[in-house]
């Protein structure tokens, strides 16, 4: 199943699992060591283990879209009709 690394506690890692409503506390030792927050993760279980690898290619998808989002938003040719407090 995929998750998304949340946060940070202490020693722990949050890693909420998307569609299913777990959540995972797991020590930051047990993680790759590439992984950070907003990292997208591989979990398995297996006889009670919980084994985590990470997703890179999932990760940079999630990430391009984000960019194109940003773009998109940048180049909004309407600007927004909220007006900035000064």
């Amino acid at each position: 199943m995929k998750g998304i690394i949340d946060r940070f506690e202490k020693n722990l890692a949050v890693i909420l699992v998307e569609g299913q409503n777990k959540e995972y506390h797991i020590q930051k030792s047990d993680l790759p060591t590439n992984c950070s927050i907003n990292s997208v993760v591989q979990i398995e279980e297996r006889n009670g283990h919980i084994y985590i690898t990470s997703d890179m290619p999932q990760e940079k998808q999630q990430q391009d879209k984000v960019t194109a989002l940003r773009k998109a938003l940048l180049n909004k040719e309407n600007p927004s009709k909220l007006k900035r407090k000064k």
